[in-house]
């Protein structure tokens, strides 16, 4: 009987680490959907999306998008695509950048909810909730979230 609950505990234990859910904060059911939908909350890695943008991390944030958000944590003399590659493996730094920029045109999403309008700005930029191209990303999106 030991046994079995100690293999049971360090199952547990082997799945919660696998998917890296033990050492994230999320601060929203929305930004943890779309952790899910865009990397399935795997820090490392790069894939290239529908249109053909390399991402990385855990919300496979572009070097635009970096940009955008002011490269945060960009050390002086550092090379910018370091400094992207770093921010976006960091869950805290990439989660407030997507949100940073989301903030920004926000305006641009009139009538939508706050996940809504950080998903499609994410996914397509300063008039992602203008164009019918970001539905996909959204509807995935709200897959992995019943209150977004």
């Amino acid at each position: 009987m030991f046994i079995l609950v100690l293999l049971a505990g360090l199952f547990t234990t082997v799945a919660a680490t696998s998917l890296n859910f033990d050492s994230i904060e999320f601060d929203s059911d929305c930004m943890k959907a779309m952790c899910l939908a865009d990397s399935e909350c795997v820090q490392k890695g790069c894939a290239r999306d529908d249109f053909g943008r390399l991402g990385c991390g855990f919300f496979r944030m572009n070097i635009w998008q970096f940009k955008q958000c002011y490269e945060p944590g960009r050390e002086i003399g550092e090379d910018s695509e370091d400094a992207w590659i770093r921010c976006s493996e960091d869950y805290e730094c990439a989660s407030k950048c997507i949100k940073m920029i989301a903030s920004r045109f926000r305006l641009k999403c009139y009538g939508k909810s706050d996940c809504e309008t950080i998903a499609r700005i994410h996914d397509g930029g300063a008039n992602g909730c203008r164009t019918g191209l970001t539905l996909k990303y959204w509807e995935n999106v709200k897959k992995y979230c019943n209150n977004c």
